[in-house]
């Protein structure tokens, strides 16, 4: 527990009533790219806002489609995004939360 404390030293967090804590409203980007990232590696952009173009989300859309995916790669290392046919295992997770949530 002493470990945890550390991280968050007292004289960073801001108290304003008992209990509470002030954190600043997170700011948009003016002009914004998209990373990925893996572990503590040098960040890799994906995608960038084109100069003079409003802000607006990134979104990532995959459809329930064969080979259909979204690949990253860095160092030899991939991590993947991708839809696949719903596996034996998946539909027992998922009959069971759907008994849980109905309890």
């Amino acid at each position: 527990m002493k470990e945890q404390l550390e991280l968050f030293p007292q004289e960073e967090l801001q108290q304003q009533d008992a209990g509470s804590i002030d954190t600043p409203e997170a700011q948009p980007i003016v002009d914004a790219e998209w990373c990925f990232q893996f572990f503590n590696n040098e960040p890799i952009v994906f995608a960038f806002q084109q100069e003079g173009q409003e802000t607006s989300p990134l979104v990532l859309q995959l459809q329930p489609k064969e080979n259909e995916g979204l690949n990253f790669q860095q160092n030899g290392m991939i991590f993947r995004i991708f839809p696949r046919a719903i596996s034996e295992e998946t539909k027992k997770e998922r009959e069971n939360a759907s008994k849980n949530k109905e309890a």
